[in-house]
């Protein structure tokens, strides 16, 4: 026997001992299948097990389910319910992420932010004649009214001296005011000045937008006076034949108050869409984004492949649209449309400026005072006139508190795992309890067999491991180049095979 022949037989020797001792391992286990580590032992067996714990540890096989098939029932009734959990709780994570972004966005409002602006539009009189009738007249100054413009918080928790009582004028963009006569015919109408004061009849105030803060405050009042000399005297107070002296005749007040507030607010045109918003003032991006979530909520999304003659480009180009339904139609008025176009016809022709307080009011100089006699209530957000206000701070941060400590909570989370960790155990441990008693079950009903299936089974373990030659149920022996090539491993062969030829790293 020559050399190379010795050293190539001592060599397969050593190749059958090794496997031999690496196929004693593979007897119960291919017998059995993969069951796993045994639960007794060290912690370092513990720690193996929960390693190598897979999703399908914890279902429940057919065969014990045949054993007990009430606890089985049980056990699948709640873990449906505890699918409709997780998905529920998902749900309502996106809801509240939906809000957070919503208030951030200033999409929402709070109802109990709102408060009352109490506007008085009235005049006082001084020195008319009615008032001086048993005195000197030379020696008075002139007749004269003022048309005052005030309001004021209704419930306003800051008393009137308090710096952080917001004024009448924060809470408004603009007055307007003409001065002209009640019949129509401005041109003898006589409106005096003063003391050499002002004498326009268009007297207009605007919030300086462009100065700081602080220079804007300086600058507000909770009352605008419009000072002019002369009377007033209402048509109704003459005969029907009477002739009016012409430094006595009516004025009205042509005035116009435009309301402040943030995110500005636009009046919705068509009914359709009020249907939609719910509401006939609103702002444009809440507007864009409650068309937005109708769409998405009813799936009118759709995607188009169009073709543009235009493009030198031949490739067609897909395009997301809306299809519009019985609703966005008496909207919009077509069957399909893009965003952008949904953006544009909003912004144009779907929403406008709201209109302003426009009132007319008459100055009655037969009276000391008319205060009382035009009220307007105003339905104003005292945090909302501020350009610089953020919106909904505190719901965020009440939102985010409730999805940390509710939904988020390291503590609860850590709990969660553990008990779903000991639940993948004890059901490897169930799986492992099973695939013993399956063992011992065979071993007893029919010793000889069942032994005599162990032993064929190892000894085709240890012929794949030594590399000597492969039988496989049949007498034949397959010479070991054949297994080098692919077509060998058959889907068959793999699915018996697979676990030992992967531990003897044949593949």
């Amino acid at each position: 026997m020559s050399a190379s022949r010795l050293q190539r037989e001592k060599q397969r020797k050593l190749a059958k001992q090794a496997a031999i001792a690496h196929g004693q391992g593979h007897v119960q286990h291919s017998i059995m299948g993969n069951q796993g580590p045994k639960p007794q032992g060290s912690g370092s067996q513990g720690a193996q097990l929960s390693s190598n714990i897979k999703p399908t540890d914890i279902v429940i096989s057919k065969s014990i389910a045949s054993m007990f098939p009430d606890k089985a029932e049980m056990y699948n009734k709640l873990r449906t319910k505890e699918r409709e959990l997780d998905l529920m709780i998902n749900k309502k994570i996106i809801d509240l992420q939906e809000y957070q972004q919503s208030v951030a966005n200033g999409f929402v409002e709070d109802s109990n932010d709102y408060q009352i602006l109490r506007i008085f539009i009235y005049n006082t009189s001084e020195n008319q004649p009615w008032q001086v009738k048993d005195q000197e007249v030379e020696s008075l100054p002139p007749p004269s009214w003022t048309l005052r413009i005030e309001g004021r918080l209704l419930n306003d928790p800051e008393p009137s001296d308090s710096p952080k009582r917001r004024k009448f004028s924060s809470f408004l963009s603009g007055i307007s005011v003409e001065l002209k006569a009640k019949d129509g015919n401005d041109e003898d109408l006589t409106i005096g000045s003063i003391n050499g004061g002002p004498d326009s009849r268009v007297i207009e105030w605007h919030d300086n937008f462009g100065a700081n803060e602080l220079e804007r405050m300086k600058h507000q009042f909770d009352g605008l006076d419009i000072k002019r000399s002369g009377s007033s005297i209402p048509q109704s107070e003459y005969q029907e034949n009477e002739s009016q002296d012409p430094l006595e005749k009516e004025i009205v007040c042509d005035i116009v108050i435009q309301p402040k507030m943030y995110p500005i607010k636009l009046q919705v045109v068509k009914d359709a869409l009020v249907e939609l918003v719910g509401s006939n003032e609103i702002s444009q991006s809440d507007c864009i984004h409650k068309i937005f979530n109708y769409i998405k909520m009813n799936n009118l999304f759709e995607v188009r492949t169009i073709q543009d003659k235009q493009s030198t480009n031949q490739q067609p180009q897909q395009v997301v649209t809306v299809k519009t339904d019985d609703l966005l139609y008496r909207i919009f008025g077509i069957n399909s449309l893009t965003l952008t176009q949904i953006m544009e016809v909003v912004s144009t022709k779907l929403l406008k400026p709201i209109e302003p307080i426009k009132v007319q009011y008459s100055i009655n100089t037969l009276k000391e005072t008319t205060l009382g006699d035009l009220v307007i209530d105003l339905k104003v957000n005292s945090r909302f006139v501020d350009p610089s206000y953020k919106p909904g701070s505190l719901q965020l941060a009440e939102i985010s508190e409730m999805i940390n400590q509710s939904v988020l909570n390291k503590q609860l989370m850590s709990d969660l795992s553990k008990v779903n960790e000991s639940l993948k155990l004890n059901f490897q441990l169930l799986n492992y309890s099973k695939l013993k008693y399956d063992f011992y079950k065979k071993l007893s009903d029919n010793p000889v067999d069942f032994l005599q299936e162990v032993l064929d089974k190892n000894t085709e373990f240890l012929k794949i491991l030594s590399s000597d030659s492969f039988t496989f149920g049949t007498d034949g022996i397959l010479d070991e180049e054949l297994v080098r090539k692919s077509e060998f491993y058959t889907d068959d062969f793999l699915a018996e095979h697979i676990n030992v030829l992967f531990n003897s790293g044949r593949i």
